[in-house]
């Protein structure tokens, strides 16, 4: 039988201590054909020499592993290198401190892309999220009826409650890639998302399969490589800027939108991102600041304040109230997910 040869690209940056679980993970899979290029994104740790040690392990299992350097220029960079050179008709892009659950995850979503026609673009998984210190169980992504939706283009592109960012839970089709995303190059910002770059165009003309499978393991790391922590306002601001940018671009370079699409996309997308800064200013107690946005999102967007948001503007100068109030919404969740 012809298997379709499956590439797996992981981009890092001091991933010494835990890139391992990948990489054994990958050696474990039963799916015959694989691929995987690694980026080091200017790593100062040991991170290269881990890698190069397992190149004949995957020599012996049949596999490829290649390893390229840069110098820090970010992730979305890396994985322009990696998609100029990859050969596979499937693509997987795992982060370097996840892992696979289990030996079948690979050859489970290249069997649902296999028998799939040309309406549909991907498949996904259901992730499992770990601790970090003990990688016990943390909590599910609850299986439930909603997630099975199959047109997912609004869901990720205004990030709506059954669509999750798990770049290792995905498997694309590199021949609808390659229709969709001129010349495998997409926007290269320091802090650009290539999760939104990749699958968004992917995802408004075609449909993503669900498999009702926990195949992918996320481990919860503060300093983590794609989900660090912005401990700063400004620092914040300039993600969330970041992430505008990025949607702008990506709707901008979809040319099969419609010019009454796109505006309507990305004035959605300015909208929503004036209610994230303003988010932002509450937590940080920037009452000024908030002040401003809030006046703009009147004036522009005809936005009215609701009333959890107009009590968190009268509250933001209280010490803690932020914090009790993403407590209080971390316990809601994760009772969500348990259920």
């Amino acid at each position: 039988m012809n298997r379709k040869l499956v590439s797996v690209i992981t981009p890092c940056y001091n991933s010494g201590k835990f890139i391992h679980r990948l990489l054994e993970t990958i050696l474990e899979q039963d799916y015959p054909c694989l691929e995987m290029y690694v980026i080091d994104d200017g790593s100062v740790d040991n991170t290269k020499e881990v890698i190069k040690n397992y190149i004949t392990k995957f020599d012996k299992r049949g596999y490829t592993l290649t390893y390229i350097f840069q110098e820090n220029e970010g992730q979305s960079v890396a994985v322009n290198r990696a998609l100029k050179s990859i050969k596979g008709e499937y693509l997987v892009w795992p982060d370097s401190d996840d892992f696979y659950a289990n030996s079948s995850a690979i050859s489970k979503m290249v069997s649902i892309l296999d028998k799939s026609d040309d309406s549909v673009s991907m498949v996904r998984c259901l992730p499992i999220y770990l601790n970090e210190e003990t990688l016990a169980l943390d909590h599910k992504t609850p299986n439930v009826v909603e997630i099975y939706n199959e047109y997912l283009f609004e869901d990720c592109l205004f990030g709506k409650k059954y669509f999750w960012f798990v770049p290792g839970d995905y498997m694309v089709k590199m021949s609808i890639l390659d229709k969709c995303i001129r010349n495998r190059e997409i926007y290269t910002e320091k802090n650009a998302g290539q999760n939104w770059q990749l699958m968004l165009p992917l995802l408004y003309q075609y449909r993503c399969i669900t498999i009702g499978d926990y195949l992918y393991n996320v481990v919860i790391r503060e300093e983590s490589h794609s989900r660090g922590q912005y401990k700063t306002f400004e620092r914040v601001c300039d993600k969330l800027q970041s992430y505008e940018n990025t949607l702008i671009c990506t709707l901008n370079n979809m040319l099969f939108l419609s010019l009454d699409e796109r505006e309507k996309y990305i004035y959605a997308i300015r909208k929503k991102y004036l209610l994230e800064r303003l988010n932002v200013c509450l937590k940080y107690h920037r009452k000024e600041d908030a002040r401003i946005i809030r006046k703009r999102l009147e004036k522009d967007y005809q936005v009215t304040l609701s009333l959890t948001r107009k009590l968190d503007y009268l509250c933001c100068l209280i010490p803690g109230y932020f914090l009790v109030k993403q407590f209080l919404s971390s316990l809601k969740y994760k009772y969500l997910c348990c259920k």
